[in-house]
């Protein structure tokens, strides 16, 4: 199977895993292309672009996310002027958590981290350090811009370095905050950092996770099919494992061993996102 489609990771409070289709080449060298690890929202690419006001904000979204209809943008507005006004620290969270859902649920990601971040730097408090970070990596993780990816993954480490300050067993942060240093100039921070989340807990999925889809990255496809066919061990429902599972055996020539993953997540999965990247992979090995 040719090295055609590469695996790129959404590892937020939950496990998402996206597949595309990138011109026929080397998976290490496509992956600097794709996005940064999530989906960050704003066109521009500027590193701390617009940050300085609430309205730029809104206005960043990235043209590959659909733009706010009528009636959020009515909505964002009511809340944006609900929230300057909030007197307490109380009312201001309540309306902030409707502001963020609202950019959430319209995938602006990087709104709702801007939004997040700011209440954190007014109200330092561990939940709050969590919420920004989150939904920062969140950013990044969907980030189409790399350069703006890696301002996000920047912003993220910020906030999750605060919340691991104040509770440092929480294993995942520790490991999300591994996955903002995959591409920076030393992705070996993150390595080590996930290695030692390993050490504590060796059975801790999203960490075993985050270190096949690294071997998927770096073309180690036999360090790939291990740590996901662990994880299918401890989780056997974990259909995202086992899509990537099935990359990795692709890859690696054990095709009969790849369908048979494959056809068990469309057999078995109730997502259609998982369904549609076991269909478009099957679809790819049937060419070769």
């Amino acid at each position: 199977m040719k090295k055609s489609y590469v695996i790129i990771l959404v590892i937020g409070l939950g496990l998402t895993a996206l597949i595309f289709q990138l011109p026929k080449g080397n998976v290490s060298n496509t992956t600097s292309n794709a996005p940064a690890g999530g989906a960050n929202r704003d066109a521009k690419g500027d590193d701390h672009q617009d940050e300085h006001t609430a309205e730029s904000a809104t206005k960043s979204e990235d043209t590959h996310a659909a733009p706010l209809t009528n009636a959020q943008q009515a909505a964002v507005a009511k809340l944006k002027s609900e929230l300057s006004q909030a007197k307490t620290e109380v009312s201001q969270s309540s309306v902030l958590d409707k502001l963020i859902n609202t950019f959430v649920g319209a995938n602006h990601y990087d709104s709702a981290a801007y939004y997040a971040g700011q209440f954190a730097d007014q109200h330092p408090a561990l939940n709050n350090f969590l919420r920004a970070g989150q939904l920062y990596f969140e950013a990044q993780t969907y980030a189409l811009n790399p350069t703006k990816g890696k301002a996000m993954g920047e912003k993220a480490r910020v906030y999750f370095e605060q919340v691991l300050s104040k509770d440092p067993s929480n294993l995942l942060v520790k490991t999300n905050l591994a996955m903002t240093y995959v591409d920076t100039p030393t992705p070996m921070k993150g390595i080590t950092l996930l290695r030692e989340v390993i050490e504590q807990e060796p059975t801790f999925v999203p960490a075993l996770f985050n270190l096949g889809i690294l071997s998927i990255k770096s073309n180690q496809f036999g360090k790939g099919q291990e740590r996901f066919t662990q994880i299918l061990k401890l989780e056997p429902t974990n259909y995202k494992a086992a899509l990537n599972l099935g990359f990795c055996l692709a890859q690696l020539d054990k095709l009969d061993e790849a369908k048979k993953v494959l056809r068990m997540v469309l057999d078995k999965s109730k997502d259609p996102e998982e369904t549609k990247a076991a269909q478009e992979l099957l679809a790819e090995m049937q060419k070769h």
